[in-house]
């Protein structure tokens, strides 16, 4: 592994999605290189399971290394983004064999769990100690309260899946700028992009949320749906399992009723005079709306601030129509776009030089 003078520390980012794979460089905090690299439907579709993608998605990191001039006995650490792998504390957890075996093994298909399974590989390449982190997956909520697991029926109990990641970065962000710890704050943060999720942060966690599949439907994403109706047009013979799958999370939310998840066509439509548009868009925004207030009451109305996030938080159309609803419960905050990059980076350097504790599976 390079030694570093602190803040000198050069850390990889490996951020895969569905259709790009996002990497960067750092030094320490600063980033000093980024590119996102595109994947085809195409190119996609010679794969039948994201895992199978895996040597695909690594030959586009290791081309990006050698486009830098970078050999992989040069970086200090590598940051791996991660899915649902198990319940998890939030912050960092080093990427070994136990913790690259379970994301292979996860029931969640996204391509973020392609990552720590690259970087574990890219890391035994190195053979020289080097070391990596996930930071904040989606699963890495903390331990929640047993209050918090119940879903409604003893079969399963609620999944703790969300937007850990860029809720807990852009909160850090806030309590810096309101000159206190995360651990002394409590915030809603609504993570408004291609999926939606609303986090409540008390202690510096998530202490409980609104996740994609039961709140506010985005613009792929169904959210959650009367169940009697759902469990019918399961069972109606119309559409197969993988089919039904794709309404809820690809082809729901805007794309089911509009037939676009671009909310800045969203917006142009409605400008030209489009009624139906309206409807929807409205519509988003209030079940938004009702997801924070629905966190509020998890603590009693004390709450210090609501934050706006996401790729959606730049349309100030939107924000605005969420933001009249809810203010009343706290000052709203608007910080749009994503940090996850800068996230991974931060945690994974802290992580390192030992100002964060790290975790193992």
């Amino acid at each position: 592994m390079h030694k570093a003078k602190k803040g000198d520390e050069l850390i990889l980012v490996i951020n895969p999605g569905s259709t790009s794979t996002k990497l960067a460089l750092f030094r320490g905090e600063t980033e000093v290189s980024s590119i996102s690299v595109e994947h085809t439907a195409e190119e996609l579709s010679r794969y039948d399971s994201v895992l199978a993608q895996k040597d695909f998605r690594k030959n586009a990191v290791k081309a990006y290394l050698q486009s830098e001039g970078i050999e992989l006995t040069e970086l200090a650490a590598i940051a791996a983004r991660c899915g649902a792998i198990a319940e998890m504390e939030s912050g960092a957890y080093i990427v070994d064999k136990k913790l690259a075996r379970g994301a292979a093994a996860s029931e969640s298909p996204h391509p973020a769990n392609l990552a720590p399974i690259i970087a574990y590989e890219l890391c035994e390449e190195a053979g020289n100690g080097l070391k990596a982190f996930i930071y904040d997956g989606v699963s890495c909520c903390g331990v929640a309260d047993d209050i918090y697991k119940v879903s409604g029926i003893e079969d399963f109990d609620k999944p703790f899946y969300t937007h850990v990641l860029n809720s807990r970065a852009v909160s850090i962000e806030q309590a810096k700028r309101d000159g206190a710890e995360i651990s002394d704050v409590t915030y809603i943060a609504a993570h408004l992009g291609g999926g939606i999720t609303v986090n409540l942060i008390k202690d510096g966690r998530v202490l409980d949320f609104v996740g994609d599949d039961e709140g506010a439907f985005s613009p792929e994403r169904s959210g959650g749906l009367p169940v009697r109706r759902l469990t019918d047009l399961c069972y109606s013979g119309k559409y197969t399992r993988e089919e039904m799958q794709m309404r809820l999370k690809g082809k729901g939310g805007l794309m089911s009723y509009l037939g676009t998840n671009d909310t800045r066509e969203v917006e142009k439509r409605i400008e030209d005079g489009d009624g139906k548009a309206r409807l929807v868009y409205d519509a988003m925004a209030l079940q938004v709306a009702k997801d924070i207030a629905s966190l509020a009451a998890v603590v009693s109305g004390d709450v210090d601030k609501i934050i706006l996030t996401g790729g959606i938080a730049h349309s100030a159309a939107f924000t605005g129509m969420v933001k009249e609803r809810v203010e009343f419960i706290a000052p709203v905050e608007i910080i749009p776009g994503t940090f996850e990059m800068q996230a991974l980076a931060g945690g994974a350097l802290r992580a390192l030089i030992g100002e964060e504790k790290y975790h193992r599976l």
